[in-house]
């Protein structure tokens, strides 16, 4: 009976992989005339749009504000008491149904950096905690499952307050946004009487997206749960990249962009540009297309300062509306101890104050391992995805997380903070209520000028690292498809849910 009822949702989900486009092998191969893309912002998106016009021929400048390319999976060097050392922008996961990303892993040569997490853990304050390795990876029945963890019991499907709970397997990319938009993830959990255990589980999702619960769009968040959880078979494991991301993803990317011409400008800001009858003018130079790949919070400087952009006024209007994420903090320390159990490499935390999770990069990385090794200690780095409004200041921030820290971790309460490295940031899309009807789109109504990133509204349901790598690959297709080119093949989960 489970058997036969798996092959029914596999089929009813396309089996969990779906074309985003159709290649016309009848086009080019590779544009015919020369044609020069701007590319304004480094980061995956960047990278994306970067790689994929390269590889058909386009000739391209890639334009990064920073001294280093990769946004917020770039990496730095710094200097903590006579050492160098490395730092990120933080923890990321490679889930195994981000289709596009991990297929351009494969084409640069890093998926081989790619190790799996054990697994994908909750610490709960009163000492338990939850795992969800052992769930079946099928959508629907992963769901049933969760009564392992006490996620769930049978009340919740009896319960006529927890009717509304069917909408997770009904995800439609305009019936949901339609319906769920305006309400926040908080005011529907507590209409449907959600259990706390549950309840606890969006909550740490929820913040993953650098929210927190009242401001949450619940639509996000059921489109977030359909995407991660209940359109693909392969659970909430995922893989991690084995070293520092600038051995592993940078490197070689990098080195595919500069082998298929790519001009890589690193140290140089575009603060504007100009709109000219022949194309774009950024940094005094001519270009026949552009591609903006900023983060959120540095796009709308950018088309404020900029030029011929006066006529489109739908264009500026959408980005004038757009939103960063409330602030955040990733906190990482060298110190002179380990943990005493054997975690995986990330856990949640269900927080007490600010602590969302906790990274064990000396188990994770091999430059990481390799300090601890010959210092004796651990790397761990603290996250608190949406600070709360009492906390302002560094100081404070760090007493707090590290605090929390040994709540969760007694053993290290009196270790010794040989180094640290702290982040205190708003650059990260906000999914609060409301905001996704408003949303630009990767292409604009301003000739030859395209947005990617995660903060673009797609008719996928892709999201974070996957969403700003397929929105690079989609602005790149269509101008092949501007240009008589044949673009790229991409890939995802179905758009829609198991009941939708």
């Amino acid at each position: 009976m489970r058997k036969q009822l798996k092959k029914k949702i596999e089929k009813k989900l396309k089996y969990y992989k779906v074309p985003l486009n159709t290649v016309d092998t009848d086009k080019l191969e590779v544009v015919s005339t020369a044609k020069k893309v701007a590319v304004i912002g480094g980061g995956i998106a960047g990278i994306s749009a970067a790689s994929n016009l390269a590889e058909k021929g386009f000739q391209v400048t890639l334009f990064e504000k920073e001294h280093f390319l990769g946004g917020k999976v770039g990496s730095w060097e710094f200097e903590s008491n006579g050492e160098k050392l490395r730092a990120e922008h933080g923890f990321h996961a490679f889930f195994r149904q981000y289709y596009n990303l991990r297929d351009y892993l494969k084409k640069i040569d890093a998926f081989k950096y790619l190790i799996p997490i054990e697994d994908y853990i909750i610490l709960l304050q009163n000492g338990d905690q939850m795992g969800f390795k052992n769930l079946d990876e099928t959508p629907g029945l992963n769901v049933w499952d969760l009564r392992k963890e006490g996620v769930m019991n049978w009340k919740t499907f009896v319960s006529p307050k927890s009717l509304p709970f069917i909408q997770l397997l009904k995800f439609s990319e305009q019936k949901t946004f339609k319906k769920y938009d305006h309400l926040s993830f908080e005011k529907f959990a507590k209409k449907t009487g959600m259990p706390q255990k549950m309840r606890l589980v969006f909550n740490t999702f929820a913040r993953a997206f650098f929210s927190e619960p009242d401001k949450m769009s619940m639509a996000e968040l059921i489109k977030g749960f359909h995407f991660y959880f209940l359109s693909n078979d392969h659970g909430l494991l995922y893989d991690v990249l084995d070293d520092d991301f600038q051995y592993t993803f940078i490197d070689p990317a990098a080195k595919f962009m500069i082998d298929h011409g790519v001009q890589i400008k690193t140290s140089t800001p575009i603060n504007e540009l100009e709109k000219t009858d022949s194309g774009f003018t950024v940094n005094n130079e001519a270009f026949d297309y552009c591609v903006l790949c900023t983060d959120v919070k540095h796009i709308r400087p950018l088309i404020q300062n900029s030029k011929g952009l006066e006529d489109y006024s739908n264009f500026t209007k959408q980005i004038d509306q757009l939103q960063a994420s409330d602030r955040y903090a990733v906190y990482r320390i060298w110190t002179n101890k380990f943990e005493q159990k054997d975690w995986p490499f990330f856990v949640f935390t269900d927080r007490k104050d600010c602590l969302d999770s906790v990274t064990f990069y000396h188990k994770m990385e091999n430059e990481s391992a390799e300090w601890s090794k010959q210092n004796k200690g651990g790397i761990f780095e603290l996250h608190s995805y949406a600070l709360p409004e009492s906390l302002k200041e560094e100081e404070a921030i760090k007493k707090a997380l590290l605090e929390e820290f040994y709540f969760y971790f007694p053993e290290l309460k009196d270790l010794e903070i040989k180094h640290s490295y702290f982040q205190h940031r708003n650059d990260f899309p906000a999914f609060h209520t409301g905001l996704r009807k408003n949303r630009p789109e990767i292409q604009t109504e301003v000739p030859g000028l395209f947005l990617a990133g995660d903060w673009v509204k797609m008719d996928n349901p892709t999201m974070l690292m996957e969403a700003a790598y397929t929105s690079g690959s989609i602005a790149a297709n269509k101008i092949m498809k501007e240009e008589g080119v044949q673009e790229h093949q991409l890939f995802c989960v179905p758009s829609k849910g198991i009941l939708a």
